[in-house]
């Protein structure tokens, strides 16, 4: 994956628009698993300096409702998602501490991506830092530009909907970039 983000990079295309990657993978033949993973990859990639410019108080962070531990979560469900508790039973309670500590905007906790446009349009952030599955992210990266608002993305370890898991220590550091 390295070499073909390499190649990427180095042609000289402008990476921003969904088009412009999608047309480029597929000369390189690249099969649709690793479309999504490469896509990703290249939009924080293009991306990246944007989203180091823009202040923590006009970013937001979207994480999905699935790294939850379900069974024992106390957050309540409002119409912007899970407002956390900070109980400790899962990484939620952490990443929105650190998001606090450096001045987001808000953390949502919110179950798909109708959910994640509702709260892109009430909060109108500038960036926006979202965790999910592969193809989830790929596609809420692509609806993000088209709101004008600079994505940053960190795709789940493992997915399935329930129990998920996100490399917590990559998504501080792009909390904090």
């Amino acid at each position: 994956m390295r070499d073909i983000i390499s190649r990427a990079m180095s042609s000289g295309m402008d990476f921003t628009r969904g088009s412009v990657i999608k047309a480029f993978l597929a000369r390189l033949d690249i099969d649709q698993d690793m479309y999504d993973r490469v896509y990703i990859a290249l939009k924080n990639m293009a991306f990246k300096q944007d989203f180091s410019n823009t202040h923590f108080d006009d970013r937001i962070v979207l994480l999905p409702h699935c790294l939850r531990n379900v069974e024992k979560c106390k957050a309540e469900f409002t119409e912007l998602g899970y407002i956390c508790e900070k109980c400790g039973e899962c990484d939620i309670g952490d990443i929105k501490k650190l998001a606090d500590e450096l001045g987001y905007m808000g953390v949502y906790v919110i179950p798909g991506g109708s959910m994640a446009r509702k709260v892109m349009e009430e909060t109108k952030p500038a960036a926006v830092v979202g965790v999910a599955c592969f193809l989830e992210l790929a596609e809420n990266m692509e609806q993000v530009v088209v709101y004008h608002i600079i994505p940053q993305g960190v795709p789940l370890l493992k997915d399935g909907c329930i129990d998920t898991v996100v490399d917590t220590i990559e998504l501080k550091r792009v909390l904090k970039q």
